[in-house]
């Protein structure tokens, strides 16, 4: 998947370090009805549970020694790191129904070596066209 500077995704920050520094969250893809994306984490401790915060509001909230942007989080997907720290997430074709409909999303990845045990990824807005 290619970025271009017309890209629906924004990087908000909000990263908290763990045990590689800060996991990084990577949107890819238009997210245009039936367009194929992907959600990329990496730099996160490799091997442990990894959530995926969604919502549709960003109310950037103290949370673990950092901070969680997507607040109220409307879904919480646990998944796990591969090895190396990754967790690639892709779909192959956005849904409909979401038109002009801003999510946010950010990782919370359980890393003893972060200030609470948790590390957060960047937060990222990604807008529906």
């Amino acid at each position: 998947f290619i970025t271009s500077p017309d890209s629906p995704w924004t990087d908000l920050g909000y990263s908290l370090d763990g045990i590689n520094g800060a996991p990084h969250l990577h949107g890819a893809g238009p997210l245009t009805v039936g367009s194929a994306g992907l959600l990329d984490l990496t730099n996160a401790k490799g091997s442990v549970l990894a959530i995926l915060f969604t919502s549709i509001f960003n109310s950037p909230t103290p949370f673990k020694g950092g901070t969680l942007v997507p607040v109220p989080v409307l879904s919480q997907l646990p998944l796990f790191t591969i090895p190396s720290g990754a967790m690639p997430l892709s779909w192959p074709s956005w849904p409909a129904g979401l038109a002009g409909v801003t999510l946010y999303f950010q990782y919370g990845v359980l890393d003893p070596a972060a200030v609470a045990g948790v590390a957060l990824s960047n937060a990222l807005a990604g807008v529906n066209s």
